[in-house]
């Protein structure tokens, strides 16, 4: 592996721990910087997918105001860099404390694309797939 090639993981790496980061403090200029302005997000709450960073962070500010507190964590893998551009996927797992209703856990897997623009990695795509959604069970 050379140099540019782990720079650009690391780059990579960096991008999905902000997009955690910015979750995890609701941080919507944060959470939008993440994405190309191009961007195209899919998650289970969409029919369609959100088109345009604009409609991504539309989804997101409606998103959080209905969650107290979320804890996530992102692990990249089977990424693979082409120049300005690379695909991967990102294994997450996400404790959420809803402000009304039951704690969950969601386990899933988020296919991206990135495109790399003036120098910084961006999602270009985002298409989560749920791989286990489940209640917070609490001891007592």
């Amino acid at each position: 592996m050379n140099t540019d090639t782990l720079a650009d993981e690391l780059a990579i790496r960096k991008l999905l721990e902000t997009f955690a980061v910015a979750c995890i403090r609701k941080d919507t200029v944060l959470w939008a910087s993440t994405w190309a302005t191009d961007a195209t997000w899919k998650i289970d709450a969409l029919d369609q997918p959100a088109e345009g960073r604009d409609n991504v962070v539309a989804v997101f500010t409606r998103i959080m105001p209905n969650i107290d507190f979320v804890i996530m964590s992102a692990f990249p893998h089977d990424v693979v860099i082409d120049g300005d551009r690379a695909t991967g996927k990102a294994y997450s797992h996400e404790l959420i404390f809803p402000k009304t209703g039951p704690e969950k856990i969601l386990v899933g897997c988020s296919h991206d694309e990135y495109i790399r623009r003036e120098g910084k990695w961006l999602f270009q795509k985002r298409s989560f797939e749920t791989l286990r959604r489940s209640p917070l069970i609490s001891a007592q």
